[in-house]
This record gives structure tokens, sequence and C-alpha cells, in this order.
């Protein structure tokens, strides 16, 4: 596993999406990735899962300070009144007395952005995680974000081998901050790519751990792929005893002409 520092903790460079995971199914599936040997979780209160993480994590014979948690504060929670009681509520069903990241999931348009940025600085000094962080944040957000003086460690955003997202790299990266790229798998659309099948065939690999190793083969870029199926969840995991060489990442880089979004900009909620 290969790990970025930021700020006295160690991130792992893979972790483990959890979207759509939820119940005794969610139970498994978590179980099987911590025996895989992932370390790094990503969940929300959107989703509906921190009490099933907090349950297996909880019960994981794995020290607290080799784990890496993060969890997002949804749109409706991001006001004054909401704020640190969701992340209570969250740390409560997590069974943590912290989570390593805290993120605002997407950003509310009928909440001034200053009080979230406001309420996630003091859910870190009340000691409730360790790090701070943005999703789904354009540039432009994060010149906002910047101009408020809150130094953030993270923005997370779908990133995969379709989608150029230089502009939004260069900025996080401006910043101190590392990229998280959700969706890194492209919904599974990668896996018939010549190039990358190719590609996986010189490594003896499978397409979709060359899309992987291509994120996590960038500087400050953590891939959180998200699988139901134990032998993709293995598979996933495996990208690190193997390195592209500097034109496989530019063939590879060159995909990104297609700009194609699998997580429509449109879900973004609307709070209306």
């Amino acid at each position: 596993m290969d790990y970025i520092k930021k700020d006295g903790s160690w991130i792992p460079k893979l972790g483990f999406g959890t979207f759509n995971l939820t119940g005794r199914e969610a139970i498994g599936v978590l179980e099987f990735a911590l025996d895989v040997g992932y370390r790094h979780f990503d969940t929300a209160q959107m989703y509906q899962n921190e009490d099933v993480i907090g349950k297996v994590i909880g019960a994981a014979n794995v020290p607290r300070d080799r784990l890496f948690i993060t969890t997002k504060v949804w749109g409706t929670n991001l006001n004054e009144n909401r704020f640190l009681p969701s992340v209570e509520q969250s740390l409560k069903q997590l069974k943590q007395d912290y989570v390593d990241l805290l993120l605002i999931h997407w950003p509310n348009k009928n909440i001034p952005l200053n009080e979230s940025l406001d309420q996630l600085v003091r859910a870190q000094d009340k000691g409730y995680c360790k790090l701070i962080g943005v999703s789904n944040f354009t540039v432009d957000l994060l010149e906002k974000v910047e101009a408020r003086g809150v130094d953030i460690a993270c923005n997370q955003f779908e990133y995969h081998p379709f989608l150029n997202q230089d502009k939004l790299l260069a900025k996080t990266r401006s910043m101190g901050c590392f990229a998280t790229a959700y969706a890194p798998l492209a919904k599974g659309q990668i896996v018939d790519i010549e190039i990358l099948k190719n590609i996986a065939l010189k490594h003896k690999v499978k397409p979709a751990q060359v899309a992987l190793r291509w994120l996590v083969q960038q500087k400050d870029v953590v891939a959180i792929p998200k699988s139901s199926q134990l032998y993709r969840i293995k598979q996933n995991f495996d990208v690190f005893n193997f390195h592209l060489t500097e034109e496989e990442m530019v063939q590879i880089s060159d995909l990104q002409s297609r700009n194609k979004r699998f997580i429509d900009p449109e879900f973004a909620p609307t709070w209306d």
C-alpha cells in the first residue's frame, strides 16, 4: 500500500467505497474487505450505512490508528444548528470518538458556504475529526474556501480515465490538498477499452487494475473503488505490485479526451 502524509495523518492511497452497501450484505462485504487488507473506508450520512460500518469496524481486530475513516455531512445538515449534532450522530453510529476525515458532501446553495465551512472547522476544533475537506467542489468553490482561510486537506470528486479533471486537480494540489477519486472505474465501463486491455495483458493484470493503478500512481490522488463482489474487492486491492511506465500513463491519460461523466452533475441535490 502507498500512502499520502497530511498533517500527521497517513492516508492509504486506496480506499473502499461504501455507497449503496447496506444491511446484512454490507456486513459480509466489509468483513471481507478488512480481511483483504483495506484500512481506508469511505462513507457518508446519506449512505445510511454508518451503523453497519461501525458494527464491523468495532468488532475488527485492527488497531484504530491503522484505520482511516471518512464520512460526509449531508447538505440538509450544513447549517449552524444541525451540523455538529449530525456529526455527533455519525460518530455514535460509527462507534468512534473521531473520524480521520470529515467532508462537506455537496454544497447547499440555500445555506451560506461560510456558515458550513465555519461549522466544519468547529468540528475539527472539537476533536470530531483529524482532517477536514470537501466533496464535489468546483474550482470556483475551492477559491471561496481559500478566501475564507479554511485549511482543508481533501477534495473528493469523480475522476477516472474517461474524465479530464486537470484544472480541478491543479487547484486541489495548489491548496495543499489531496484528491479522492470516486467512481474510479467509470461504473465498470473501462473493461472493454483496447488500450487498457493491452496494458493489462503486458502486466498480467486486469483492465480495472490498470485504471486504478493509473490513479494511485499520480501525485496526491486517492482512489475509492466500490464493489460487492468478493473477487473484485480482492482484485481492486492488488494494484501495488506493478508499475505503469510513463508511456503507459500517457496512453491512459489520452482517454480523458472522451470527457465522459458517469455521475451526472445534475445529480447534485437542489435542496428545494
